[in-house]
């Protein structure tokens, strides 16, 4: 595990951002754009207090990769009517999702997370089968199921 551009890390890796308020564990997500792919993160822990929002990362911004992919448990599903905010993953036909505030410089209010490929896609919100509300995530790393908190413990010395 060690520091690398976010350009050279794949989306649906864990990865360890650093800034001057301390680390966080985040999923690197990538987004296709017209011409080249645009890289952000969500926080998974600390968890933010606001609502779940996809951040923006330059390409050259050194992130440090934890060689882990997430592990999701989706826990108890509600109904399809329930209002699906912020945070809240749900299930429809194409797989599991998270909704998450979108970057404000793409004029969409909100974009959808798929934590199994590490994409962020659009207009997901249809025919859904279940919405969950209380997920939670731990990291995989080789066949070992990693608390989240336990990533910042574990790489401290090398952050």
């Amino acid at each position: 595990a060690h520091n690398r551009p976010a350009f050279e890390i794949g989306g649906g890796s864990v990865v360890i951002r650093s800034s001057a308020d301390g680390h966080v564990v985040c999923l690197k997500l990538d987004r296709m754009g017209k011409e080249y792919v645009h890289h952000y993160v969500i926080e998974l822990d600390p968890r933010p207090t606001g609502h779940m929002e996809l951040l923006y990362v330059d390409p050259d911004e050194e992130l440090f990769d934890c060689f882990a992919t997430i592990e999701m448990d989706y826990g108890h599903a509600n109904g399809a009517d329930e209002a699906v905010e912020a945070g809240h993953a749900f299930e429809n036909k194409d797989g599991h999702f998270i909704k998450v505030m979108d970057d404000p410089k793409t004029q969409k209010m909100f974009g959808f997370v798929e934590p199994s490929s590490g994409q962020v896609r659009i207009r997901q919100e249809r025919k859904l089968k279940g919405v969950h509300k209380d997920w939670t995530a731990r990291a995989r790393i080789k066949d070992e199921i990693v608390e989240l908190a336990d990533l910042l413990k574990r790489f401290a010395d090398q952050l």
